[in-house]
């Protein structure tokens, strides 16, 4: 060798690294115990599988879509529980004729496509470009699921599939109304 460090060896982690690894290690704990409170919950009430199922089928769209964000573990916990379980519940008790169900993806994919994605007050805003891909690739998924769903009508999970989508589109809009509200409140209270 020649006597020199690596840069690696004489690096150390800056501020604002150190605390993106500590948010990270942060995260993983929050969600991970969050996962695992309602995998124990879920498994009591013999719906572990509905609840596996959901939360795919939940994570592949509200990456795009965003949705509501929560600031307390505690209340992120109670509204994803409500969330997850109201949509098992309406998924064993309401079945839609497949056109109605067509068109209900179609009409969410549009909302995503328009109104998506609505980020955490707690990360920075996407940019144009970053916001057009996550809108375009959100709507693509949600009709990947409608095509599947109308070619699959026996599909086991089907209504689950269907209702987890929906819910999530309401959930975007909600978001979305909340965040306009907030952003004309502050706005307001900046003009006074």
């Amino acid at each position: 060798m020649n006597g020199r460090k690596s840069t690696r060896e004489t690096k150390e982690l800056t501020k604002l690294e150190q605390a993106r690894i500590h948010y990270l290690f942060l995260c993983l704990f929050s969600e991970g115990s969050k996962f695992l409170i309602m995998y124990i919950i879920f498994h009591a009430l013999h719906m572990t599988g509905e609840y596996l199922i959901t939360l795919i089928v939940l994570l592949s769209v509200r990456n795009f879509s965003g949705g509501i964000h929560l600031k307390h573990y505690t209340s992120c916990l109670a509204f994803t529980f409500t969330f997850v379980f109201s949509i098992i519940l309406i998924s064993r008790t309401l079945v839609l004729n497949p056109v109605t169900e067509s068109l209900i993806l179609l009409a969410a994919a549009l909302i995503l496509l328009f109104t998506g994605p609505v980020t955490s007050t707690s990360r920075p805003d996407l940019s144009p470009e970053q916001n057009k891909v996550f809108r375009r690739t959100g709507a693509v998924i949600i009709l990947i699921y409608a095509a599947l769903l109308f070619c699959m009508r026996t599909l086991t999970c089907h209504d689950l599939i269907f209702w987890v989508i929906v819910f999530q589109i309401l959930q975007l809009i909600a978001a979305k109304i909340i965040k306009e509200r907030r952003e004309h409140h502050e706005k307001f209270y900046e003009e006074a």
